[in-house]
């Protein structure tokens, strides 16, 4: 292991425990709220950039992203206290241990999906910040392939998702 892999194996763990803190419920929520943000940033960048435009005459240079930024938000705060309603129902079942460990499986999978975001947006702009350490690493090539081998099998169960991203 070198050190890059002790860097992704230490915020994989992070990933898991908090998993198990939030519990499946709350981290399934959670991940559908970043997914719809970002599903949700994209549909509506355009609607969002003619607002800030028209409301704040805002720099056109930044509108794309800042458009994006604040819809992503917008969404993600909706489903989390959407879920956090759910979920105060869900806990007075006896379904906490369950989703505790289904949680921590679910933490590791979303924090690995991001930082393989991560990962992929420094590697398409062709910024390589770290040869020597990704050299040799053992967690650094699955890492970076999870979000785009994720990506294809979610494009080819919900089609709708290849042609919003297919535009960028």
């Amino acid at each position: 292991m070198n050190k890059l892999d002790i860097i992704i194996a230490i915020i994989l763990l992070i990933g898991i425990y908090k998993g198990y803190r939030n519990g499946f419920l709350m981290g399934l929520i959670s991940l559908l709220a970043i997914v719809l943000g970002i599903f949700g940033g994209f549909k509506l960048m355009g609607e969002g950039m003619l607002f800030l435009q028209k409301e704040f005459n805002a720099d056109t240079s930044v509108l794309p992203y800042l458009s994006f930024l604040l819809i992503f938000i917008i969404i993600v705060v909706l489903v989390n206290i959407f879920g956090k309603l759910i979920k105060t129902t869900i806990d007075k079942t006896m379904f906490g241990v369950v989703d505790e460990i289904l949680g921590a499986v679910l933490g590791g999978i979303k924090w690995l999906f991001l930082l393989s975001v991560l990962f992929w947006i420094v590697d398409s702009l062709d910024f390589e910040p770290w040869p020597e350490w990704t050299e040799g690493s053992h967690l650094y090539p699955f890492t970076i392939a999870f979000a785009t081998e994720l990506s294809g099998y979610v494009s080819d169960i919900l089609p709708f998702f290849k042609e919003t991203f297919k535009q960028f």
